[in-house]
Formats: C-alpha cells, sequence, structure tokens
C-alpha cells in the first residue's frame, strides 16, 4: 500500500498515468477522494495554472517539497 500524500504537497505525474499530456508536470495536492481509509483520488493544481485534474494514486509521486495552504489562499 502507497503512503498517503499530504495536503498542499508537491507532486510530479508518472509514465504510468493514462493522462499522456500530463507525464512529467508537476502540482500541487489540493484534494483527496478518501472512503474508509481506500484513497481513489487526488484533485491537482499543475504548477502552470491548470486546475481540477484528478490523478489516480499510481500516477503521482511526491517530490518531497510541502507548501502551505496560504502559499495559494
Amino acid at each position: 500500500m502507497k503512503n498517503k500524500i499530504d495536503f498542499d504537497s508537491e507532486v510530479e505525474i508518472q509514465t504510468s498515468c493514462t493522462h499522456k499530456e500530463y507525464i512529467g508536470c508537476k502540482g500541487i495536492v489540493v484534494g483527496i477522494s478518501e472512503e474508509d481509509g481506500v484513497i481513489y483520488s487526488y484533485a491537482v493544481s499543475l504548477l502552470d495554472g491548470e486546475s481540477g485534474l484528478c490523478f489516480s494514486p499510481d500516477c503521482l509521486k511526491p517530490t518531497g517539497k510541502q507548501f502551505k495552504r496560504e502559499d495559494f489562499y
């Protein structure tokens, strides 16, 4: 089982992603779809400004960079 990625963490879209146009892009986790401890997807806002994108956990790799909520709002 993969570890849960925290809100406001920077992630990189991996080659396993079915949305090939986003592979290699970086973004910030702004939402988590989770039920009974199972993570179904993450909502990500890309650093280039595109937002509202959802990716399965296997598509994302944390970069280790953590932002603060006030960096965006």
